[in-house]
């Protein structure tokens, strides 16, 4: 009995000391996975779960929240809710699965093809304008006329000199606001105390003014065939208007084109060069007659 014994422990005793060993090697896997576990950093981001376009507005069903971990230090990235992502756009197109940033959307609307950020230094500014606010920029003529030449445009940045004073302000503008705008900045030399201003508006909340300035009669034909513009906004009847504004704006009119010297002189013999000593004649389209 005592020797069946025997031989029934053996196995026992094996099969005790296996499972020992077994959780001895258990134990010393988990604190090895808990010392690797210390070693890494976690944190969560938002991805996207489908291609989004650049400019299209982020919805909740666009968005998910993954868990990642790195053996970098994650601590120092930044910190931001759905909410700050929610309602924006895009700055450029992503695919499934990338992950998202506040420095990669922008608040309001889409960004046109055709915008560009531009520096305006011949405006006249309020002297309570801040930065993000809005404006209009408007031309007032010495008759008393007053046109609305770019509207509805945030300040985006105050450029200003060492001593704290504006010299520019930064807005973005379409190709057709430039053009409009540049069209007004030679009305304002060409004509005396005619000068370009801006006015704020009220509150963002407050719709975009509409746009009746008309340019003169060069600039409207480049809007015509520009291939820069995404969409031409043109005033009805604005070359009409055009050609009165120049007849009413004619008495102050600072320098006047001699029409004489625009004909082609044909006393002079075919392959003659012309005479270069005349001094060089600066043109202006769409200018009244000299009465």
């Amino acid at each position: 009995m005592a020797a069946g014994a025997l031989l029934a422990g053996i196995p026992l005793a094996g099969m005790l000391m296996f499972e020992r060993q077994r959780g001895q090697q258990t134990t010393e896997s988990l604190s090895y996975y808990e010392q690797l576990h210390e070693q890494y950093s976690y944190a969560s981001f938002f991805v996207l779960t489908r291609d989004v376009a650049a400019g299209e507005e982020l919805t909740a069903d666009m968005i998910r929240v993954q868990r990642v971990q790195s053996a970098e230090n994650l601590s120092d990235v930044q910190s931001f809710t759905e909410e700050d992502l929610l309602g924006k756009r895009l700055k450029v197109s992503l695919t499934k699965g990338a992950a998202l940033s506040t420095d990669v959307v922008y608040e309001g609307a889409p960004v046109a093809d055709d915008e560009r950020r531009v520096e305006l230094r011949q405006v006249d500014l309020p002297q309570t304008l801040r930065e993000n606010e809005y404006v209009d920029v408007r031309i007032a003529f010495p008759n008393g006329e007053d046109y609305l030449v770019v509207g509805h445009k945030r300040v985006y940045r105050m450029i200003r000199d060492d001593e704290g004073e504006v010299l520019a302000l930064q807005l973005r503008l379409l190709e057709e606001e430039l053009l409009r705008y540049q069209a007004a900045c030679v009305d304002a030399k060409m004509y005396e105390d005619t000068g370009l201003y801006a006015v704020q508006y009220t509150g963002e909340f407050q719709p975009a003014a509409q746009v009746y300035y008309p340019v003169n009669r060069a600039v409207f034909r480049l809007l015509q065939w520009d291939p820069n513009i995404a969409e031409l906004f043109v005033v009805e009847e604005e070359q009409e208007r055009r050609a009165l504004l120049e007849t009413e704006l004619a008495p102050y009119l600072l320098e006047k084109p001699d029409r004489s010297e625009e004909t082609v002189d044909s006393d002079r013999p075919v392959g003659e060069e012309p005479d270069q000593t005349k001094e060089p004649l600066t043109l202006y389209t769409g200018l009244p007659e000299e009465s």
